[in-house]
């Protein structure tokens, strides 16, 4: 048999094969798109609940709503301490970010770039925040600053929430640097510049949307905290989170649902960012801002 009729025979069982395999795809096809409309409606049906109850006019929810009103929004706005706790977790949030950004990149670059002798145990100390439940966490950290004598209030807040966060930066800059196009270093040193200089005018520009997209997570991560955070924080330092949570326990009122909203449109704006960042590399520009 020469050569050519052997990838005839060769393409006619793969046409055969494609073609049994069209057969069965409708019924599955149609069983996995049951399943997904399924999973979706189930996770994004509270959302649209909770959107929806938050224009309910009266202070009783009832479903269907007598009609729609902006009360509770404007009852948000007037509400002080609402206020000061979406302030403070914004104000937390940010500044989590940042020194997460700033202390967990460095690490991302050691855990790359160096081998050292227990260089798994510590990538897995790293992550342990993601793993240990938060509860564990807070109550660790609660008896360590306790016994080193640092006050409760906002130290307790960023060191506690720089500690859940950093993992999301070190996965997000370590998964880039994985393909990083060591090229570029080797050339900027060839060329005369340090080490320094190469960090900062070719390593960092080219592994920043990754460090972007980490802080973005850490942000999030930050902003919802709750269960961590009730332990470390003080009256005068009440997240946003929390601030829900006592307003469910003493009167539930559709300006907890607005204040929802408000959380769920920061969540979604954080993902659509992070979303723009990864369509942007896939286009080509994965090592550039």
């Amino acid at each position: 048999m020469g050569h050519a009729s052997k990838v005839s025979l060769l393409t006619n069982r793969t046409a055969a094969a494609q073609g049994r395999s069209r057969l069965s795809l409708p019924v599955s096809g149609r069983f996995l798109q049951g399943v997904t409309i399924f999973v979706y409606g189930f996770l994004y049906l509270p959302i649209v609940i909770v959107v929806i109850m938050s224009f309910h006019p009266e202070v009783y929810l009832t479903f269907p709503l007598p009609s729609y009103s902006l009360r509770w929004y404007e009852e948000l706005l007037q509400d002080e301490l609402m206020i000061r706790a979406t302030l403070t977790s914004l104000w937390i949030g940010g500044l989590t970010a940042l020194l997460s950004a700033v202390i967990g990149t460095p690490c991302a670059l050691g855990l790359v770039r160096l081998d050292f002798p227990g260089k798994r145990l510590v990538n897995t100390f790293m992550l342990a925040p993601m793993i240990i439940p938060q509860i564990i966490t807070g109550i660790s950290l609660l008896i360590l600053l306790n016994a080193i004598q640092i006050p409760r209030g906002y130290p307790y807040l960023i060191i506690g929430h720089v500690l859940l966060t950093l993992p999301y930066i070190v996965v997000t800059v370590s998964s880039q640097l994985y393909g990083f196009p060591r090229e570029l270093e080797e050339a900027a040193l060839s060329l005369g510049a340090n080490e320094l200089q190469v960090f900062f005018e070719v390593t960092l520009p080219l592994i920043a949307p990754s460090i972007f997209a980490g802080m973005l997570f850490a942000f999030t991560v930050s902003f919802q905290e709750f269960v961590a955070t009730q332990m470390w924080a003080t009256p005068s330092t009440y997240t946003l989170p929390i601030r829900i949570f006592a307003r469910i326990r003493d009167a539930l009122t559709p300006e907890v649902n607005v204040v929802g909203v408000l959380m769920i449109a920061v969540s979604f704006a954080v993902v659509a960012i992070v979303q723009i960042i990864f369509h942007r590399g896939k286009r080509g520009n994965v090592y550039g801002v």
